[in-house]
């Protein structure tokens, strides 16, 4: 008894909690996910690194650009001179200003290197914008996921209650029959057994509302609010469009924007390979510089100079050390493991394909099954009801009636909320997710509870 009391006493801490919590606005799955969009924070870390991304084209542009420097100095000098004459060495001292500005510019005309620079800098930025947009719709589908996780868990609390209301009316019949001696002891201690059990259930199921509304929060970060619930009558259970597997795997291998990035990371490879053969390559620049001096040195104190020069300037690499083929060898070994890693990429997108794939056409016939399941468990109900009233069934019967009628009951909403993620999981892998994907699984919904 007293393990019995304290289940009472945590299910009435616990259940109106989770039954009544949240704030009075109301919520559905578009809301949330424009939420998610300006709060969680693996997103936003996406969005951030796709911006520190893209700064590196302008800074590759720049190595093809003109550099334009300016360079200044002015020093105190102090010299002391020794000559030697007929008559002996004679010193000399020297206390003097020297100065000097140049303005130097300086045009590439050949560096191999910095060309591969940019073309691997324009891989680089749109594999990240890539990588973002992967983020945007993995985004998507979790907070998809969180959010029917929350109406599934809120609909197994409800059908905990509901349970809860029925096996308590069941135990007090039995045991109201059981003083007019109609009854059995065991048909009043297995109800009393059941209604005990689904007192833990109640708790359980409380928990697991608490930790899908807490997981969703993270995700919005806002106060899980009144959800919209999802409505059957506007559910279509139709099989993926196009119908083939292959012409998804078609699809995902054209617009996967992972798989797409993973293509972007093979052409940055193949530059960095050419940027390490550069090295072996002459540069060639154009110079330009105006430079003005005075008192360079002691010989010509209060001299002024006043130059204008343009030329060409030259460096050939001779020998570093074996740096550079070790350097090409490296960026070949980061090629083929860039290859690679698409070749795996391409092979587990084919597995996610098939895998939400399958979950699309199996949700229809399973809802389908459960939702004709459920009729019969309905029926089962009142034939059983009616059976006890004509002698031929027991208590017991009619307890395992209202057991497999909520069993059903949960099966069904749960396999519901499966198929509806499952859409959207199948086009999120195959990168074809969109806002209007959202929108129209938002029209599925009723008005918010």
């Amino acid at each position: 008894m007293p393990a019995l009391r304290w289940l009472r006493l945590a299910c009435a801490a616990i259940v109106p909690a989770a039954l009544l919590a949240g704030p009075a606005a109301a919520v559905d799955l578009l809301g949330a996910y424009r939420q998610a969009l300006e709060n969680d924070a693996n997103f936003l870390i996406a969005k951030a690194n796709a911006e520190a991304a893209r700064e590196a084209l302008p800074q590759a542009r720049a190595g093809l650009m003109p550099n334009l420097s300016f360079s200044g100095s002015r020093n105190k000098n102090h010299t002391d001179t020794t000559q030697n004459t007929i008559l002996g060495p004679r010193s000399s001292q020297f206390d003097y200003f020297s100065e000097g500005q140049y303005l130097t510019l300086r045009q590439p005309l050949f560096r191999l290197s910095n060309v591969a620079q940019y073309r691997q800098a324009e891989a680089q930025v749109a594999g990240s914008d890539l990588q973002f947009e992967k983020e945007r719709q993995n985004l998507a589908a979790k907070l998809a996921g969180a959010y029917f996780d929350v109406l599934a868990a809120r609909d197994q609390l409800r059908f905990v209650v509901e349970q809860e209301k029925f096996l308590f009316e069941q135990w007090q019949r039995s045991q109201a029959m059981l003083v007019k001696g109609a009854g059995t002891r065991t048909d009043r201690d297995e109800a009393k057994a059941r209604y005990d059990n689904v007192l833990a259930q109640k708790i359980e199921a409380a928990n697991a509302v608490d930790l899908a509304e807490r997981t969703l929060a993270s995700i919005t970060a806002a106060p899980t609010a009144a959800l919209a619930p999802l409505d059957e009558r506007r559910l279509p259970l139709e099989t993926p469009v196009p119908a083939s597997f292959e012409e998804w795997v078609a699809i995902g291998e054209g617009a996967n924007p992972e798989l797409a990035s993973l293509r972007y990371a093979i052409e940055a490879a193949q530059q960095e390979v050419q940027k390490q053969r550069s090295g072996h390559f002459p540069t060639l620049d154009l110079i330009a510089q105006r430079s003005y001096s005075a008192s360079e040195t002691v010989s010509i104190i209060g001299n002024q100079f006043r130059t204008d020069l343009v030329g060409l300037q030259i460096a050939i690499p001779l020998y570093s050390g074996g740096s550079v083929l070790s350097s090409q060898r490296q960026a070949l070994a980061g090629l083929e493991r860039a290859r690679q890693q698409y070749e795996a990429g391409r092979r587990q997108l084919g597995l996610n394909l098939r895998r939400e794939y399958n979950n699309v056409v199996q949700g229809v016939a399973k809802v389908r099954a459960l939702e004709q399941s459920l009729a019969s468990a309905e029926q089962a109900v009142i034939s059983t009801g009616m059976g006890v009233k004509a002698g031929v069934r027991n208590n017991l019967d009619v307890l395992n009636a209202g057991a497999q009628l909520y069993t059903v009951q949960r099966d069904l909403a749960r396999a519901r909320y499966d198929y509806a993620v499952a859409r959207l999981r199948l086009k999120a892998n195959a990168g074809t997710l969109d806002d209007a994907d959202m929108e129209l699984v938002n029209r599925w919904l009723g008005a918010a509870k």
